[in-house]
């Protein structure tokens, strides 16, 4: 199990001063502010990142509680994790060889593990600052944007993702005998990237979600998770859709309002049908064009035109 460095994050050492932890963190916001990086999501990430650090280590009781959990463990070289070291956590009461039920176990001073993560993290603090391979590997997430269109007639992406696995060197324990791995800097894990082909079938919604069993990380506590991938299509300036059904408007002169036309309007498919108007139609109207709307599992919608 993991914890972030904090004092690693803020580039200042344990012994360091309040006001030094302050200067520290203060610089720091101001370098990765998104207010002086509009639109780098890195940078964003690193500014939370920073103010996470700055909440724990800025306040006394949560740092003493902070500084207690690093006592069983040790910093992971090159990262900015710090890494629980099973053999001291065992020579000091954390269970007979393993993880099993953190949360209930209690540290040689008498404090509850679970009760630290309460305070300093809040109920979701376990999914924000910590791991633990009891839990298994999690799923990847990723979006993609695609077109209007495409969501109608399907689509291909070609996708790149980091993915985690075991470390090979040291079977993801981070430890090599009696020191620290020196293949994954203690982590227990390695990452790569790999290109992945991604098949966006026809018909697909705003907002659904692709599941790519197997195509996400791994560890040792458990086998490979799932890549799950949210699908944004981008909105079109002709045409609207619900469901199956597609909306088209359709701006007529007073004219043919008055007196019934004949017009052509343009369908998703890409031709252009003749749809009769008769005549002392309202505008707001809805004129249907029956299966010409979108194909999904073997059924079809309509297309309706709105008169306006």
């Amino acid at each position: 199990m993991r914890v972030k460095d904090y004092y690693n994050i803020l580039g200042v050492s344990e012994k360091a001063n309040a006001d030094e932890i302050k200067r520290a963190y203060r610089g720091l916001a101001k370098q990765y502010h998104p207010d002086a990086n509009p639109g780098d999501k890195k940078a964003e990430e690193r500014f939370k990142e920073i103010n996470e650090a700055y909440d724990v280590l800025g306040d006394v009781k949560k740092r003493n509680k902070y500084d207690q959990l690093r006592l069983y463990g040790h910093a992971a070289t090159g990262s900015e994790w710090f890494q629980f070291d099973p053999e001291i956590m065992r020579q000091h009461g954390w269970g007979n060889g393993g993880f099993q039920n953190p949360g209930q176990q209690v540290f040689g001073q008498g404090f509850a593990f679970s009760d630290i993560l309460r305070e300093l993290f809040g109920i979701e603090g376990v999914n924000n600052g910590f791991e633990t391979p009891s839990l298994g590997p999690r799923d990847l997430t990723g979006e993609i944007n695609i077109s209007f269109m495409e969501a109608i007639t399907g689509a291909e992406r070609t996708v790149s993702v980091k993915q985690r696995k075991i470390c090979p060197t040291c079977s993801g324990t981070g430890r090599e005998r009696f020191t620290v791995c020196a293949h994954c800097h203690g982590s227990g894990n390695v990452t790569s990237r790999k290109k992945i082909r991604v098949h966006i079938p026809p018909g697909i919604d705003n907002g659904h979600k692709l599941r790519i069993p197997g195509m996400g990380s791994n560890s040792r506590y458990g086998g490979p998770s799932d890549l799950i991938i949210t699908v944004h299509i981008d909105a079109d300036s002709t045409f609207k859709r619900q469901g199956k059904d597609i909306y088209y408007e359709l701006n007529l002169e007073e004219s043919d309002i008055d007196n019934g036309a004949r017009v052509l309007v343009p369908t998703v498919d890409g031709k252009k049908v003749e749809l009769n108007i008769p005549s002392g139609t309202k505008r707001g109207t809805l004129l249907r064009l029956k299966n010409l709307g979108v194909h999904i599992n073997g059924q079809q919608g309509d297309q309706y035109v709105r008169i306006i």
